[in-house]
């Protein structure tokens, strides 16, 4: 739940104005929780006993043995234990899912999102994504995180278990956190605070169009300029950082600390771009800096392919479902992308790049690259183990194998295929309630329907 808060003032002359000014504000905040009601599904509780998902085909996401035919999944204590083909010897007390007809594969994992940071773009209240300046790489996602918020639960229907949070504005927004789509509070959400440093690159080439205000000349030395302030910001706090490692007296700076992994090379830049010339002007920038780059963006990706994959820096593409930037360009080259980055072997992940509401999209996205060219478990990596990777959670999210984090789907036919759906969900083992508003709105006007079409209720 959101709240309005007023500022008041001690002027006897504006009191009655001030008055009623804030009996207003309240009326109309009264009416926004209201309007804005928050999700009321119950979180999960832990497992209690092991569960074995029986006669399904298996996805794991990985590139050894991307499919099991006829084969099961048993987890306990939130963690796979064994994955085959056939019906292995069961535990006791075990809880047997038989997925006879069905799939299972990974959970799939929305990166980057603003899922939890927003609620309704139109209104303000509800929009945690931004702070105030350019440099703020203390903000950090997983503290601003609406656990009861009605997106979660649509995404989590869609089989969406994962999310990569990140704030926006400025140069430097925050960092990238890691949650899971179910929990009580933020901090029961969270699974990794921080993962990486959120950065805009400055546009470096020229944009010569005709509603251009400012000349190649002035565009260049404006983007010489910007990119000299965010030198002399890193420069600084790599200087705060080691007159703290030298005299550990000095007062810690909450920027310099939120760095201190990126700059050292254990966390990655997620820098987003627009154009070629940027991805290759931020990669060697980044890299010259002894930091690890990873490419969010779509613009620009497939002219600088030969780049990337000399540099092995990963991309993470945000969205398929795009038309052509450039009239010269070919009508499907959003949906060829992901195709050409496997056939160069660069680690990409699949976004949609769109807002909160419709992350539910995500597995369609990876099938529409499927659908042009891309292999169907490639696919399927793109948005579960590989963002896992990118993000650097792999070593407990993404695919389907013993000692990983039972956070998986089951699916009503190919899990990207459009006509399946999620019939049951796990995350760290914990069965997921799949009821969201929509389903409630589907259930509501489908007992609407069954009335009226009994003769002795006729409401409309």
């Amino acid at each position: 739940m959101r709240f309005c808060m007023t500022l008041h003032t001690n002027s006897s002359s504006r009191g009655l104005r001030t008055l009623a000014s804030t009996v207003a504000t309240t009326l109309a905040c009264a009416a926004a929780s209201t309007t804005f009601a928050q999700s009321d599904v119950v979180p999960a509780p832990a497992q209690s006993r092991p569960i074995a998902i029986i006669h399904a085909v298996i996805h794991t996401a990985t590139e050894s043995q991307p499919v099991i035919q006829n084969g099961h999944v048993i987890f306990d204590g939130g963690r796979i234990t064994s994955v085959g083909a056939g019906v292995p010897e069961l535990p006791a007390n075990c809880e047997i899912f038989d997925a006879k007809g069905m799939h299972v594969s990974p959970g799939f994992c929305a990166m980057p999102t603003s899922l939890g940071l927003v609620e309704t773009l139109s209104v303000e209240s509800t929009d945690d994504r931004f702070e105030f300046g350019d440099f703020r790489p203390e903000a950090v996602p997983a503290v601003a995180i609406n656990p009861d918020s009605d997106l979660l639960t649509v995404s989590r229907a869609a089989g969406i278990l994962l999310a990569v949070p990140v704030p926006s504005g400025g140069t430097l927004s925050g960092t990238a956190s890691v949650i899971r789509l179910d929990g009580w509070t933020p901090e029961a959400l969270t699974i990794d605070r921080s993962i990486g440093l959120v950065m805009t690159w400055p546009m470096v080439d020229p944009a010569r169009t005709l509603v251009s205000r400012r000349s190649p000349e002035e565009q260049r030395r404006r983007a010489k300029e910007e990119l000299e302030k965010i030198g002399r910001f890193f420069d600084e706090m790599k200087a705060i950082l080691a007159a703290r490692a030298a005299d550990p007296t000095v007062a810690q700076d909450e920027r310099a600390e939120a760095m201190r992994d990126v700059l050292s090379g254990k966390d990655p830049v997620f820098v987003q771009v627009g154009s070629a010339a940027q991805i290759e002007s931020a990669v060697a920038w980044i890299t010259a800096r002894g930091m690890r780059p990873v490419i969010v963006g779509s613009e620009g990706v497939e002219s600088a392919i030969p780049f990337l994959k000399t540099a092995s820096v990963p991309v993470v593409l945000n969205g398929v479902h795009r038309l052509p930037s450039q009239r010269h360009a070919p009508t499907d080259a959003a949906y060829t992308l992901p195709k050409k980055l496997a056939d160069a072997g660069i680690l990409f992940s699949i976004a949609t790049g769109d807002e909160p509401a419709h992350e539910r999209n995500l597995p369609h996205h990876a099938a529409t690259a499927a659908a042009f060219g891309l292999d169907p478990e490639a696919a399927l990596r793109a948005v579960t183990a590989n963002p896992c990777a990118i993000a650097g959670i792999s070593s407990r999210y993404g695919t389907v194998e013993p000692l990983k984090s039972a956070t998986i789907i089951v699916t009503r036919g190919h899990p990207l295929e459009l006509t399946s759906d999620v019939a049951a969900a796990w995350i760290d083992g914990r069965s997921i309630d799949l009821t969201s508003h929509q389903s409630q709105m589907k259930q509501k006007y489908e007992t609407k329907l069954e009335r009226a079409q009994n003769s002795s209720d006729k409401t409309p």
